[in-house]
């Protein structure tokens, strides 16, 4: 299970940092904001962690403990903030397709593999997306809303599927939507987010 509190000031083993195709900026204080609740998970290493440069929200990315080196354990708690930038900017709502998140080779610990399209939940002080992926839809949580395959409009065909907002990602700006959640599911996500984040 995750052992590292919100607030906790981290930095990313440089072997991992070199394979993620959306690093932090170089400049940017990490700081794990997992949700409380994934504390109490006994099967995962999974955190959630945010980028921040000059105090502003940079940077969002989610990946294993294992992968992590402790700074400094008196952060503050940074959900606060990054609930802030969630269900915000021009963006909300498109689908993007990132590509890998970690490309050329194995796995590493609870980075989302292989391609697939993420939904864009918010914004980050710098202007790039924050998104969440989206997963197959058999078995959906409080913290994974779903989706029908006719509430997502995209290119190509879509199917049922739920939102993983344990695994909230940053992702350039100028990335290209490939579809939009249609106005009729968006409330219900909307409350999800609030919920969750």
């Amino acid at each position: 299970m995750p052992l590292l509190r919100p607030g906790t000031q981290v930095s990313i083993r440089p072997a991992a940092l070199r394979r993620l195709s959306f690093s932090p900026p170089e400049n940017a204080s990490l700081l794990v904001a997992v949700h409380p609740a994934a504390l109490k998970s006994p099967r995962s290493p999974h955190t959630q962690l945010v980028g921040f440069v000059y105090g502003e929200l940079a940077w969002a990315g989610a990946m294993g403990e294992g992968l992590l080196d402790v700074l400094s354990e008196d952060g503050g708690d940074p959900r606060q903030l990054l609930a802030e930038a969630v269900g915000t900017g021009a963006r909300l709502w498109d689908v993007v397709w990132p590509g890998e998140l970690v490309p050329g080779g194995g796995p590493l610990s609870t980075i989302y593999q292989g391609e697939r399209p993420w939904v864009v939940v918010g914004e980050t002080a710098l202007g790039d997306i924050l998104a969440a992926p989206l997963n197959e839809g058999g078995n959906p949580k409080w913290y994974t809303p779903l989706l029908a395959r006719e509430e997502v409009l995209m290119e190509g065909s879509s199917k049922d599927a739920q939102l993983e907002l344990a695994h909230l990602w940053s992702f350039p700006g100028s990335m290209a939507a490939v579809g939009t959640v249609l106005s009729g599911a968006r409330p219900r996500i909307k409350q999800a987010l609030k919920e969750y984040f």
